[in-house]
């Protein structure tokens, strides 16, 4: 029989032993936390500067599309102007409203449209860059892009019944100046109403552009 000292030895050796493997396991254990941690920080960090980049990118594509678009609105603001009010002389004239006087008295020179840029709003809904951005910033820059549409949606479905294969053929423009004018007047109404709505959001873009933003 193994004398009771020899006996408290081997168990304190096997103690031993097992708190070594308890520690070195729980060891192992922090070292796997450690790094699953680090590791979802880093792709955590990774996604939000891939966040910021996008979201950059959405930024620099607004600003320079609605730059263009104030500018080709503003560029119609004159020549809008001053065909109604032409048009609006030659239907108040007592004279017979006929094509020779129309050709002298009106300078038409089509009716330039604003054909409205919009890839950028395509691709921010692509790429989901519109997440990554301010919620109010996103809402303004939608109701700029919103109300493009309609006016684009004016101007087309105009475009598409007064000037018809049929109508252009027959050179009638006495009977195409009223559809004129009243198409006129909302024109004349839509496009400084963009204007202002561009002169206002394009500079919040801007701020947000160089991270100022209110």
């Amino acid at each position: 029989m193994p004398a009771p000292s020899g006996i408290l030895s081997r168990m304190s050796l096997l103690g031993g032993e097992h708190r070594k493997s308890f520690l070195s396991l729980l060891f192992e254990v922090a070292l796997i936390a450690v790094g699953v941690f680090l590791a979802l920080w880093a792709n955590n960090w990774h996604e939000d500067r891939e966040h910021r980049t996008q979201a950059q990118a959405a930024l620099r594509n607004f600003a320079a599309e609605m730059e263009e678009n104030r500018q080709a609105t503003q560029s119609n603001r004159q020549y809008h102007e001053a065909l109604a009010r032409e048009l609006h002389a030659f239907l108040a004239s007592k004279e017979a409203p006929s094509d020779d006087r129309f050709n002298k008295s009106i300078h038409f020179e089509g009716m330039r449209p604003v054909i409205f840029e919009h890839t950028a709003w395509d691709l921010a809904l692509a790429t989901q860059a519109l997440s990554y951005l301010k919620p109010d910033l996103v809402f303004d820059i939608s109701k700029v892009y919103t109300k493009q549409n309609a006016f684009q949606k004016l101007e087309d479905s105009f475009l598409a019944s007064a000037f018809t294969p049929a109508g252009l053929s027959s050179n009638d423009f006495k009977g195409l100046a009223p559809a004129m004018e009243f198409y006129l007047i909302d024109v004349n109404q839509l496009e400084p109403a963009m204007v202002s709505r561009y002169d206002k959001i394009i500079p919040e873009v801007k701020r947000a552009l160089s991270g100022k933003a209110r």
